[in-house]
C-alpha cells in the first residue's frame, strides 16, 4: 500500500534568533520563533510524513511545552520518525517540500538543505 502525507508548519520571524531551514543555519538578521529551532521546512516535512502513517503531528510527538525540545534541532524529530517508519515496515520514496519567503535568500543553501534532511531520513 502506498501512503501520501502533507505537511504544513508556519513560525515568525524575530530578531535574536537563528535562522535555521531544512537542518542548515542561514545568515540573516532574524530567526523562525519557536520551542525548537523552529525550522518550519523540518516540521513540514515531519508532519507529512506523521500523517501518512496515520501518527497525528509534530505536536503530537515532540511537545513544545516538553522541555527536551528546548532549542532542540528538528533533525532529531526527523531521525525519530524515520525509527517510526523502520518499526512499521514502511518506506519512505520522495519527499518534496516548498518554502513560502521572501526573504532571507534560499537558493544558495537549497543543496545542502537537501543533503540535511536526506541524511537524517
Amino acid at each position: 500500500m502506498q501512503r501520501s502525507g502533507i505537511g504544513y508548519d508556519v513560525h515568525r520571524l524575530v530578531a535574536g534568533r537563528k535562522c535555521v531551514l531544512g537542518g542548515v543555519e542561514i545568515p540573516y538578521e532574524k530567526g523562525l520563533d519557536g520551542h525548537s529551532d523552529a525550522d518550519v521546512l523540518i516540521h513540514a516535512i515531519a508532519d507529512a510524513i506523521l500523517g501518512a502513517i496515520a501518527e497525528g503531528d509534530i505536536g503530537r510527538h515532540f511537545p513544545n511545552n516538553d522541555p527536551r525540545w528546548k532549542d532542540a534541532a528538528s533533525r532529531v524529530f526527523l531521525m525519530e520518525i524515520r525509527h517510526m517508519l523502520g518499526a512499521r515496515g514502511a518506506t519512505l520514496i520522495n519527499v518534496d517540500a516548498t518554502v513560502v519567503a521572501e526573504a532571507p535568500k534560499i537558493l544558495p543553501h537549497v543543496q545542502a538543505m537537501r543533503t540535511h534532511i536526506a541524511a537524517a531520513l
